[in-house]
């Protein structure tokens, strides 16, 4: 038993540590109309429609400021936190603006807009925020002068960049309301893992070295809510004296991560 409790622990930390992610900014932009989905079973099949129907941006009190409006119509749309409301607002988008400037002014902070969902419908809106991803490269490959090298240790390392993505916000009645983020992350990759080679001296006698590899490149990762793919590269450094010697000193690799985050720091 004690045994079976270890190994799923590892499992655990191993699956959470292959993509965890820590978000800075998530910054919506909201427009003045947002087309709507929905989803039905006819005939026992799960269908879906979205026939062009728009839902309407509204503010709590009072008419929406032209000013606002516009932000809203044209470019991105209008920068903002966006959060399902609570108790009898269950069905409310609610949007609550960043201090934008207008161009005559901020815009009034104690302004709040939203967008009225019915039962099943669904939007999606589109976000920007920066991202630190903790995550492992299980494959590597290395690329030397004449020879491949495929690697599968732990490979740690974290990807700082940037994310372009959609939440899909959906009203559900009564059994709770659901957000699904979809999104693309572009950065810096930096990374390390133990290294172990070995090469023949001047009396042709075999040296074995232990060290660590200092990793270093740039990579793309997709993310649908806790599931993970990504695609890196870069360049490899062994550390110490005696690293010149290994014959992927400073030569080019590509990596794969896939993950799954049990949990979110």
């Amino acid at each position: 038993m004690k045994k079976i409790f270890i190994l799923f622990l590892l499992f655990t930390l191993f699956y959470n540590f292959s993509y965890a992610q820590d978000s800075y900014k998530k910054r919506y932009y909201v427009k003045d109309k947002v087309e709507y989905g929905e989803k039905f079973y006819k005939n026992d099949k799960l269908d879906s429609k979205s026939n062009g129907s728009t839902l309407t941006l509204n503010k709590v009190k009072g008419t929406i400021d032209p000013a606002v409006l516009k932000i809203a119509k044209n470019g991105k749309g209008l920068l903002s936190n966006v959060a399902f409301g609570e108790k009898d607002s269950v069905n409310y988008l609610f949007i609550n603006p960043w201090l934008v400037n207008t161009g005559s002014g901020y815009i009034d902070r104690n302004s709040i807009y939203y967008y009225k969902l019915e039962n099943r419908q669904s939007v999606k809106i589109k976000f920007k925020q920066w991202s630190f991803n903790a995550l492992t490269i299980p494959l590597k490959v290395r690329f030397g002068k004449g020879k491949t090298e495929f690697s599968t240790g732990a490979n740690l390392g974290a990807l700082l960049g940037y994310t372009l993505g959609k939440t899909k916000f959906v009203h559900r009645t009564k059994i709770g309301n659901k957000q699904y983020d979809t999104k693309s992350t572009f950065g810096m990759f930096l990374g390390t893992d133990k290294l172990e080679f070995s090469y023949e001296d001047d009396n042709e006698n075999e040296v074995k070295i232990k060290t660590a590899v200092f990793s270093s490149g740039f990579g793309y990762m997709f993310a649908y809510q806790n599931f993970s793919f990504g695609v890196l590269g870069g360049l490899d450094f062994g550390l110490g004296e005696n690293s010149s010697k290994w014959d992927f000193q400073g030569r080019p690799w590509l990596g794969a991560s896939i993950g799954y985050s049990l949990f979110t720091f």
